[in-house]
């Protein structure tokens, strides 16, 4: 599995090419050429190919979150798991990351995405959980646990999602 971070983790002395390349040399012994083969591909995949060789400090957080996208799937996974991808963005750049996870989703990646992005994650979850103090209290499609629930925390969690305007 691949983790992307919501505060993106990429390392500053080094380019975004560079960034993407590390784990598949030193964690997937790729040699240099392959391993920036793989993350050119993926670079033009999400039209970041001209960044290649800026650093991370050039970026906006939704290109430095996309990038880390990127370096996680660089490394081919069998599961992709994001925390909180979009929870240091601003709703621009939300909308471009959201788009990057939806296209990953549909092509048929299996991932694990902590958020607070309901309609999101109803539109493109096949299961949704619901978990309090590490317990999961509600699992299940989409419109079993947001549609049909009949839990008072829930609720009380949704209704403070949609008045904090995370909820959209």
């Amino acid at each position: 599995s691949a983790m992307v971070f919501q505060n993106y983790n990429l390392f500053k002395n080094k380019t975004i090419l560079e960034n993407i390349t590390e784990g598949l040399i030193y964690g997937q012994n790729y040699d240099k050429a392959k391993a920036e083969e793989i993350a050119l591909s993926y670079l033009k995949k999400v039209n970041m190919l001209e960044h290649q060789h800026k650093y991370p400090i050039q970026l906006s957080g939704g290109q430095s979150q996309r990038v880390g996208i990127v370096r996680a799937l660089a490394l081919n996974p069998d599961v992709l798991l994001l925390d909180e991808p979009t929870s240091a963005l601003d709703p621009e750049s939300i909308q471009s990351v959201l788009s990057l996870i939806k296209s990953i989703a549909e092509e048929g990646m299996t991932m694990v995405l902590v958020t607070h992005e309901i309609n999101f994650a109803k539109a493109i979850a096949d299961q949704i959980l619901f978990i309090d103090n590490g317990e999961i209290l509600h699992r299940g499609s989409p419109e079993e646990v947001l549609e049909h629930t009949h839990s008072e925390r829930l609720n009380r969690f949704l209704n403070r999602v949609e008045v904090e305007g995370v909820y959209k």
